[in-house]
């Protein structure tokens, strides 16, 4: 309740305000201020007094004392699970478990943070994308088990193709059956598709990926297979950016007995087709993302029509890709549509974990592999066994290609 207001007077604006003091306490809060005529005897002979409206101060509102705090647990934080500060975890509750439980509590609020927002922010988006990341790389733990989840690890498999194997993974009896076990689960994931120059119809055979992974090459090892089967090959380049690309391909067509033609665009790229007479057409892409003005967009499903070739386009996909590379890689090239992938330079890495992303990832069949340098000899058809045997070594199985 607010104080009662009361009207002092003086001679002065001062001396209003010390009767205010005096009366009310040196805290008096003046409201009001004016002249008032004070009347002198028969309404002759007045003064002017100054009038005042003041009322004393109300006290502070006094704050409730906070409340004791819980015994043997820290105030939450933000930065670290609650689990982490109490004595030991509750009986039956996973801290992997926990965590991720507050990553996704935390990952809605930034999401309805997000949405209340006009514009987003970088920081919040890049903050949600952490926390993703950390989800996924939490979830596996959950049915793998520290041990199997760390030999993933070191295999550098790892985000949602880990969380994908851990579906399928049957926690072993016996230690020395975990390796056993991660081949079964990881089998789940994997598809093969028999290499296209296996099939007696005309075909077109086009690599794509990104520079550096190895297509030349690998077309050279697939063309001279097809001409060690008595296949007539046709050699065609559209890397028109890469120095000595066109050279070295047509070097390979020399020494193989092959047709060859440089297509700069689809049109190009489309003339050649029409005008090939051999069994085999491989098409060399660039390195570069595919463009729609560009000679790989006739490879897409739909520019590529009926042509009287069987359509074979191969994505090369290197051995020691980690998984947010080989989501990135498949987004760029996905324009083209890719039907299986090559996984190249498993001689360069201790850890092929491109063995695993690529088809866990995009969904296609592993066609082939490639563990070298040499043509023809360092390429050999994609087989389950063959690709658990370079993640998951037997004895001295490690190196080989199938």
């Amino acid at each position: 309740m607010s104080s009662p207001r009361q009207i002092f007077r003086g001679r002065t604006l001062g001396q209003a305000k010390e009767a205010a003091e005096r009366a009310l306490g040196m805290d008096a809060v003046v409201l009001t201020a004016r002249h008032v005529r004070r009347p002198g005897l028969a309404g002759m002979l007045g003064t002017t007094e100054v009038e005042v409206v003041a009322a004393a101060r109300d006290p502070e509102p006094m704050e409730p004392p906070p409340p004791p705090p819980t015994p043997s647990v820290r105030p939450q934080s933000n930065v670290f699970a609650s689990g982490a500060y109490a004595d030991r975890t509750a009986e039956g509750a996973s801290p992997v478990a926990t965590l991720r439980a507050e990553l996704r509590a935390e990952l809605r609020s930034l999401k309805n943070t997000a949405q209340q927002t006009a514009r987003t922010g970088p920081d919040i988006l890049a903050e949600i994308a952490a926390l993703r990341t950390a989800i996924q790389d939490a979830t596996p733990s959950l049915r793998l088990g520290d041990d199997a989840a760390a030999i993933l690890r070191r295999q550098g498999i790892d985000g949602p193709t880990a969380a994908l194997i851990s579906r399928w993974f049957e926690a072993p009896e016996e230690q020395q059956q975990l390796v056993e076990r991660l081949r079964d689960a990881v089998s789940e994931v994997l598809k093969v598709a028999t290499w296209p120059i296996a099939a007696a119809d005309r075909a077109v055979i086009a690599l794509t990926g990104p520079s550096g992974v190895g297509k030349t090459t690998t077309l050279a090892k697939l063309a001279a297979h097809a001409t060690m089967a008595h296949r007539s090959v046709t050699l065609v380049t559209c890397d028109g950016y890469r120095v000595g690309a066109v050279e070295q391909l047509q070097r390979y067509a020399t020494l193989l007995g092959a047709q060859f033609a440089v297509a700069s665009s689809a049109d190009e790229l489309s003339d050649i087709l029409d005008e090939a007479e051999t069994d085999l057409v491989f098409v060399d892409t660039s390195g570069r993302s595919p463009r729609s003005d560009g000679a790989e967009a006739l490879l897409s499903a739909r520019e590529f029509g009926d042509r009287g070739f069987a359509r074979h386009v191969l994505l090369c996909l290197p051995a020691a890709l980690r998984a947010q590379d080989a989501s990135r890689t498949l987004d760029a090239y996905g324009a083209i549509d890719p039907t299986a992938l090559v996984i190249t330079k498993t001689d360069e890495t201790v850890a092929p974990s491109g063995l695993v992303h690529g088809p866990a990832l995009s969904g296609l069949p592993v066609t082939a592999v490639c563990a070298g340098q040499d043509v023809p000899e360092h390429i050999a058809q994609a087989t389950v066994a063959g690709i658990l045997d370079q993640i998951f070594p037997r004895a001295a199985s490690r190196g080989a290609a199938s």
